[in-house]
């Protein structure tokens, strides 16, 4: 049948069964032959349109979407890394495609484009877009020496300063007009990635003002005001992890702000300690923690498990990898990998589970599977870690 076709009966019911059900169509499969399947998926993505830019998802019924300049950017990196793990140079020739394709993009001033790819239509600038192609421009120049890339990236960053107000929130180009939200510690940390390269005292200052102003936000019971897509509002797992990897990364960087990790440490704490209890992750949760419980955001899982392994990098806690391999494996369950009806979702990641969730409603994002095979990988590195470290039998 063709992916395009209206959705049979069958469908519906291989959906309930698959998404809600939680059955996996090869519940055996390794992590290496899921990951491969993800990638592939990601390529399906690039293939899908004419330029070098990836779908920002396949939607149930109506297929691949536009190019997403925003992901294509944080995609770039999976690339490279998974190239040089499985020696894939075709893999990183894409991975240098989509960054040249991102810098093609860049306007006058130095801003990115907001919103999906579509030729000939104008498109208003982003502050946390930007910042997400920044991630690729800087990963392309560091794979490639492509000193384009890195202007490019340095031109964009000193925009984000630019615009930035005093008190370190962005106001202008935001998601909601006037909401300056805590995710945005993932605009600081590619900032402060590309004055590793270009030594911008304008863009370092920027990213600690910003950093500063959203860490201040801790609440006592672990959660950040704001970091959801809009004030007062429930926040998808999705962007509670963009913003406790955010102070996460730019600590690494700037360990001497020690502040933003010890931020970074107690949410992502709060977090494992709910899943350690329930076993499970609620799609969002309110800034008192209470769940909606009835969907899983799957991206989300993906996202805290890497944060979990990174808490496991700082303080060799094995809890951490434990909880991440658990949350990995709830991701696997949804993954197709034998598909009937609709071919084109082998290997991708739907943004909930149920299909039919809030987060990304009867889609499987680009993102998803993204976040996916970052999270496979960083898991068998760190299983490695442990088995090479771990002392002998007794």
């Amino acid at each position: 049948m063709n992916d395009s076709a209206t959705t049979s009966a069958v469908t519906r019911s291989a959906l309930y069964w698959t998404d809600y059900a939680g059955v996996a169509d090869w519940p055996h499969a390794d992590d290496h032959h899921r990951l491969h399947a993800a990638i592939d998926w990601l390529c399906r993505s690039m293939d899908a349109r004419p330029d070098d830019g990836s779908c920002v998802s396949f939607k149930l019924l109506k297929g691949w979407s536009y190019s997403y300049p925003e992901t294509t950017g944080y995609i770039i990196p999976t690339f490279y890394r998974y190239a040089a793990l499985y020696q894939r140079p075709d893999i990183a020739e894409r991975a240098t495609l989509m960054a040249r394709w991102l810098a093609s993009l860049q306007q006058e001033d130095g801003a990115l484009p907001g919103s999906d790819y579509r030729p000939g239509m104008v498109r208003e600038p982003s502050v946390f877009n930007a910042a997400q192609m920044l991630i690729g421009l800087v990963s392309g120049y560091e794979a490639t020496g492509d000193e384009s890339l890195l202007r490019a990236a340095d031109r964009a960053a000193t925009w984000l300063a630019s615009i930035q107000n005093d008190d370190g929130t962005w106001t202008k180009f935001a998601y909601r007009s006037g909401f300056s939200p805590s995710y945005y510690t993932r605009v600081c940390w590619p900032m402060l990635m590309t004055v590793v390269h270009s030594d911008n005292e304008q863009v370092r200052a920027a990213a600690v003002r910003g950093l500063d102003h959203i860490a201040a936000k801790l609440q006592p019971n672990g959660a950040i005001r704001d970091w959801g897509f809009a004030p007062d509002r429930p926040a998808f797992t999705h962007t509670i992890a963009y913003t406790i990897r955010g102070l996460m990364e730019a600590a690494r960087l700037a360990p001497e702000y020690a502040h933003w990790a010890a931020a970074a440490e107690q949410a992502n704490e709060k977090v494992f300690r709910i899943f350690e209890i329930r076993k499970r992750l609620a799609g969002a949760y309110d800034q008192y923690w209470k769940g909606t419980n009835w969907y899983i955001c799957l991206t989300g899982n993906c996202q805290l498990a890497i944060c979990w392994m990174r808490h496991f990098d700082a303080t060799g806690d094995v809890r951490f990898v434990n909880a991440a391999c658990k949350a990995i494996d709830i991701v696997s369950r949804y993954q197709p990998l034998r598909p009937k009806l609709y071919s084109a979702l082998k290997g991708g990641i739907p943004g909930s589970a149920p299909v039919w969730g809030r987060y990304l409603t009867m889609r499987f994002p680009n993102w998803a599977a993204k976040f996916y095979a970052d999270a496979l990988m960083m898991r068998d590195d760190r299983l490695h870690h442990i088995e090479q470290h771990s002392p002998g039998d007794v």
